[in-house]
């Protein structure tokens, strides 16, 4: 697929007749929705391109300029493709670039926990720094900053692979002394270096999935071990002058997260305070319910790892890359969880899974069926917005539903079933004549918009939902 995916999302107004064709199953069934009951605020979608992923994108494997630009526009332009506001750079611990590391800003150890460190800043951050300037000239809101690991020679097992816990943490003595500020300066001046050179990391975190001892770059704790620390950079932030949010912990599953949360919110100086986002990752749990916290919450990373690249699917069998699975994992979060983020791994890489959500294979920009169910969100469920009340009387009609800023309602209806489902939706507060454009997802349309329709007495309209499909319907 070259260039003219854009057109094909958008120019294939001769079959829209096909998906307004008459209903053959469901009556009598309605959504109710109202704008008067809010829920959590939402912060964004998105995904990362940590481990080199970010130079996939800028023609690592040939990818010419004009699919270049065409990519980053289907993540961030919310014109164009997804209009991702929420991207996720990884902070590197290698003293290389070799293969996918990402290299560290203090390659060398500088002597001892107290001596003083000696940075380095390059400018491209394993190329995730050029494309944070093109994701925030696109509309990107928020920089996420994570470490996966401490540089190894801050660690117990002075490697950056394989485990290990930072130097200094409860029970996790070194020789090489304590290594809990030496990190927490780190973490600072990546921020300092970004903020310096032009580019604004709005969050920092500092632990990825701190159950898996992975050969690759990751660190161990518990969530005590990790309340410590996240006190000490606390302190560190607030002294730097950085306007920087702080995040933990990127629990490998949702239940994990929820496992460190005693610790976070312990004792008579509960680091939960000094949070301002609980994030946690869907592959051993999923987020189906809230975790023990009033702090916004984040799911920062999950994936189908488990096949081949598998673009066209929205629903063959509801296997774990298909688009209706997606959407129904991202409504999930969004309503039974309370999330006010929802990140994929990947965004767009060179590889032959799932794990990313583009794919861009010989030079190509293939974007997967899983890309568009977080457009149907992305797209019209903006920084700011609020969850609002919504419920469907048809369990095979799931609903979520969202109130803008600028005050547009986006309502998602998704069809889990064989067969067409038309609904009553009533908007409480909705005022007759009123324009909702619908817009299609399913194994023939890639956000495709559908005619509007107008909304009656009492704020009532029609929606029509094919099989397997989702439609979001937008106030306009």
């Amino acid at each position: 697929m070259q260039l003219s995916v854009i057109d094909k999302v958008f120019l294939l107004g001769a079959l829209v007749a096909r998906v307004t064709a008459t209903p053959t199953s469901s009556s009598g069934i309605s959504v109710s929705v109202n704008p008067r009951v809010q829920f959590q605020e939402v912060d964004g979608f998105g995904a990362s391109q940590a481990f080199q992923r970010a130079e996939d994108i800028f023609g690592k494997y040939g990818l010419p300029a004009v699919n270049q630009s065409l990519v980053l526009d289907l993540l961030y332009n919310e014109n164009v493709g997804a209009g991702f506001t929420i991207l996720r750079n990884g902070i590197g611990s290698s003293n290389t670039s070799n293969s996918n590391l990402m290299n560290s800003i203090e390659p060398k150890n500088p002597g001892g926990s107290n001596a003083t460190p000696e940075y380095v800043w390059d400018h491209y951050n394993s190329g995730q720094f050029p494309l944070a300037e093109q994701a925030y000239s696109r509309g990107l809101h928020t920089l996420y900053a994570n470490a996966w690991s401490a540089p190894g020679y801050m660690k117990t097992n002075n490697d950056e692979n394989n485990g290990g816990y930072l130097c200094g943490v409860a029970n996790e003595p070194c020789a090489s002394g304590n290594w809990m500020q030496a990190y927490a300066n780190y973490l600072v001046q990546y921020a300092r270096f970004y903020k310096e050179s032009g580019v604004t990391v709005t969050h920092l975190g500092f632990l990825n999935e701190p159950q898996f001892a992975a050969t690759y770059a990751g660190m161990l704790s518990n969530g005590t071990q990790a309340a410590e620390f996240i006190r000490v950079l606390a302190k560190t932030v607030k002294k730097s002058g950085l306007d920087v949010k702080i995040t933990c912990c990127d629990g490998i599953g949702w239940d994990d997260q929820e496992a460190m949360m005693a610790g976070l919110n312990a004792g008579p100086d509960p680091a939960i305070n000094y949070l301002d986002v609980v994030t946690g990752h869907g592959y051993d749990s999923a987020p189906s319910y809230p975790l023990s916290t009033n702090k916004k919450t984040w799911q920062s990373e999950w994936a189908d790892l488990s096949g081949g690249y598998t673009p066209y699917d929205f629903y063959k069998n509801g296997g774990p890359g298909e688009g209706l699975t997606w959407a129904n994992h991202i409504q999930v979060a969004l309503r039974d969880a309370g999330v006010s983020g929802f990140l994929y791994w990947i965004g767009a890489e060179n590889s032959t899974t799932n794990s990313g959500l583009i794919n861009l294979i010989n030079n190509e920009v293939i974007p997967s069926k899983r890309f568009w169910s977080f457009a149907q969100f992305s797209r019209f469920v903006r920084p700011g917005a609020r969850r609002i009340e919504a419920a469907s009387t048809y369990a095979n009609l799931t609903v979520s539903s969202f109130k803008n800023k600028d005050g547009r309602l986006a309502t998602q209806l998704i069809n889990q079933g064989d067969s067409t489902i038309e609904a009553n939706v009533r908007i409480a507060g909705l005022k007759s004549g009123v324009w909702v454009k619908p817009y299609i997802t399913n194994n023939e349309f890639n956000l495709e918009p559908l005619t509007a329709v107008v909304s009656k007495n009492g704020g009532a309209f029609q929606a029509n939902v094919p099989a397997r499909s989702m439609v979001t319907y937008v106030s306009v």
